[in-house]
C-alpha cells in the first residue's frame, strides 16, 4: 500500500509540475488518474521510483494532453497540440437572414488560439470568423447538405470523415464529396466578399 501511495505522489508532483497544468486545475484528478493508468505496468516492472520517474514523467505528459483534448481544450494539429478558445456563430432556428459577424446563443466554434503579436492574433480572428459567416451563409441557402454539421463536426471536433458520415447517416463518400463542395463554395464565398 506504502508502494502505491508513493506512485501517486510521484504523479502528483509531475502532473502539478507540467506547464499544461496550469490554467486546468480543475482536471487535476483526471490527469493523475489517466497517468496513473498509463503508468501501472512501469510501476510494476521497478520498485524503484527514482529510477523509473524520467518514464512516468513522459507518460504524465502524454496523459495530461489526452485529458485536454478529450474535455476540447486543446486541438491537435500539425505543429502539436493548440489551446481552444469559443466562438459563437448565428443561430440557425429563426428565418432571420444570416448578417457577418452577428452572434447567436445556440452554437460554439472552438478555434485554436494564436500565440502571434497582436496584429497577427485579430488578422488571424478575423479570417476564422470570415469563415464561419461563410460557413453559416452556405448553411442558410442550403440547409438540406448538412454543410455547417459537417463543418463542425470535421474542422472544429477533429472527428474524422467515416465518424461523420455515421453521426449523419451518409456514406463517407458522400461527406468527403461534401467536404470538397464546400470548401469551394467557402472559397468563392471569401472571394466574393473582398473588395
Amino acid at each position: 500500500m506504502l508502494l502505491v501511495e508513493e506512485q501517486r505522489s510521484l504523479i502528483e508532483k509531475i502532473v502539478k509540475g507540467n506547464k499544461n497544468f496550469r490554467g486546468n486545475e480543475d482536471l487535476f484528478e483526471d490527469f493523475c488518474s489517466e497517468a496513473f493508468q498509463k503508468s501501472y505496468m512501469i510501476f510494476n516492472s521497478s520498485s524503484n521510483i527514482q529510477k523509473i520517474e524520467s518514464y512516468v514523467t513522459k507518460v504524465v505528459h502524454t496523459s495530461i494532453l489526452s485529458v485536454l483534448k478529450n474535455s476540447g481544450r486543446v486541438r491537435r494539429t500539425n505543429d502539436g497540440f493548440v489551446p481552444t478558445k469559443e466562438i459563437k456563430v448565428p443561430d440557425f432556428s429563426s428565418n432571420a437572414v444570416v448578417k457577418p459577424n452577428v452572434l447567436g446563443p445556440d452554437f460554439i466554434l472552438d478555434f485554436p488560439d494564436p500565440k502571434e503579436s497582436a496584429e497577427e492574433i485579430l488578422i488571424t480572428k478575423d479570417c476564422l470568423q470570415r469563415i464561419a459567416d461563410s460557413v453559416c451563409v452556405i448553411h442558410k441557402e442550403l440547409p438540406n447538405q448538412n454543410f455547417l454539421e459537417i463543418f463542425y463536426m470535421r474542422y472544429i471536433k477533429g472527428l474524422k470523415q467515416a465518424e461523420i458520415a455515421k453521426n449523419l447517416n451518409l456514406s463517407q463518400s458522400e461527406i468527403s464529396k461534401r467536404l470538397m463542395q464546400l470548401s469551394k463554395l467557402i472559397s468563392n464565398f471569401l472571394d466574393g466578399s473582398r473588395s
